[in-house]
């Protein structure tokens, strides 16, 4: 739907400089700003629909996501309290051998994890 309403926008950007320039009429502009305007605010209206229904567990998803996303950059711009922080939110625990080190993610990171492993993110 945002990619809906980025389109309309730029019909009505394009439309509007096209008119500017006199490579379309006034009568077809009137007639296009005013479907595409009637367009625009059907979208805004079912975003904003959408916007009152997502429950807080889908919020928290997302979320969860973007802190995946970004948890490897976040984690090396950190100071040394702050990355213990970070590693103390993502790990349950670790184990640790002579020569490695084994993580163990907490919920949802450990779906997170073993999807990026086994490279399956569609299901």
């Amino acid at each position: 739907m945002v990619q809906r309403l980025a389109q309309v926008r730029g019909r009505l950007e394009r439309a509007y400089v096209d008119k500017l320039h006199g490579k379309i009429t006034a009568e077809f502009w009137t007639a296009r700003f005013s479907a595409w305007n009637q367009e625009e605010q059907q979208i805004l209206g079912a975003l904003q629909g959408l916007g009152q229904q997502i429950p807080e567990r889908i919020l928290d998803g997302v979320r969860i996501l973007e802190l995946a996303n970004k948890a490897y950059f976040l984690y090396l711009r950190q100071p040394p309290a702050e990355q213990g922080r970070l590693l103390r939110i993502v790990l349950l625990y670790c184990k640790v051998d002579a020569t490695s080190v084994y993580p163990t993610y907490r919920k949802p990171f450990d779906v997170i994890f073993q999807r990026a492993k086994n490279e399956e993110w569609r299901a």
